[in-house]
């Protein structure tokens, strides 16, 4: 473990990077800008394999838009028109898509200086306090971040509380091409998704309250698919996307509910969490300095727009209450 400077805000504060992991095994670089993943290079039997695009320095975190590698919050994805109720009480939060608010807003955990509470060779613990307020979100949210390594895998638990009632959704927005070869698209890769239907998205691709089963449609990935011919198909709710930009209601068990392999490398992702939803992105707004496809987002979480829709697993977080969140980055050769 080690923690060296990464560069500096423009306020003049420095951002660290935390090396983790041991020889021969996973290596991991976390940024406590962000609570960002810097690098997350796999083992294999011909040497490490680079598994997530990234910025190489700190002006590209500044002003990158696809929230790359990066620790999402107060509330991962969308809410509509930026607004929900809570016991009666209406709110308004800062909106920064379209109307509507994306991954917390438009400042969002993302761009936000983390604590480093922990760090040693195989863990780092990562603190932020979101004040009352931030972003028009109501109370004062206490969050952690952990991650932790092993030989071949990347856990990361979150937890959080709160002094108010308020939504809560946590995510790391991992980017993944396992091809070993960042000028590859992921078009090649095999998706299989432990999921039985989707939460069915209109204008904005927000959310209309239908959970819709995947069985026979191009959504049922419980039988591995070629994400190129995923992208393509004529399934209206592809188009409207342009690509994959949906969440799928997961199956919950032990098992990993997501797998992504190469054939290229032969590395496979085993992708396991706790979380009701998995929100996939096949990367097809990606600018540069990367390019449309050039790597596959899985984001863990709580439904998209969940405060407005009572049918969808409650997100509220009450005072009291301990928001836990845990998912499982296992890679294979």
């Amino acid at each position: 473990m080690s923690v060296t400077s990464f560069g500096k805000l423009p306020d003049g504060r420095e951002v660290q990077l935390i090396r983790l992991g041991r020889p021969g095994g996973l290596q991991v670089e976390v940024l406590d800008y962000g609570a960002t993943v810097q690098r997350l290079c796999a083992p294999t039997k011909s040497g490490c394999v680079e598994t997530v695009p990234t910025y190489l320095d700190l002006a590209g975190h500044l002003a990158g838009t696809g929230y790359l590698n990066a620790g999402i919050g107060r509330y991962a994805n969308r809410l509509a028109g930026g607004r929900f109720s809570i016991d009666g009480r209406a709110y308004q939060v800062s909106v920064n898509e379209g109307g509507n608010t994306l991954h917390g807003g438009k400042i969002g955990f993302d761009k936000r200086l983390w604590r480093i509470a922990h760090a040693d060779d195989e863990r780092a613990v990562l603190a932020y306090t979101s004040p009352d307020g931030e972003e028009g979100f109501p109370g004062r949210l206490e969050v952690e971040a952990s991650y932790t390594v092993s030989h071949d895998a990347l856990t990361i638990a979150y937890r959080a509380t709160t002094d108010q009632p308020t939504p809560v959704n946590l995510t790391q927005h991992f980017y993944f091409n396992l091809s070993g070869r960042p000028s590859r698209s992921i078009l090649d890769h095999q998706l299989r998704l432990a999921g039985e239907a989707i939460t069915v998205v209109g204008d904005g691709l927000i959310p209309t309250g239908e959970l819709r089963p995947v069985a026979d449609t191009v959504f049922d990935l419980r039988r591995t698919q070629r994400v190129g011919d995923l992208v393509a198909a004529p399934d209206p709710q592809i188009v409207m996307a342009k690509g994959i930009d949906h969440n799928w209601v997961l199956d919950r068990g032990p098992e990993p509910q997501v797998e992504l392999h190469s054939p290229e490398s032969g590395l496979t992702l085993h992708l396991a969490t706790d979380q009701p939803g998995m929100q996939v992105y096949s990367g097809q707004g990606m600018g540069a300095p990367f390019f449309a496809h050039a790597a596959i987002a899985f984001e863990p979480q709580g439904f998209p727009d969940a405060p407005n829709h009572p049918n969808f697993p409650d997100t509220i977080l009450r005072p009291g209450q301990t928001y836990r969140h845990t998912s499982t980055y296992r890679f294979t050769h």
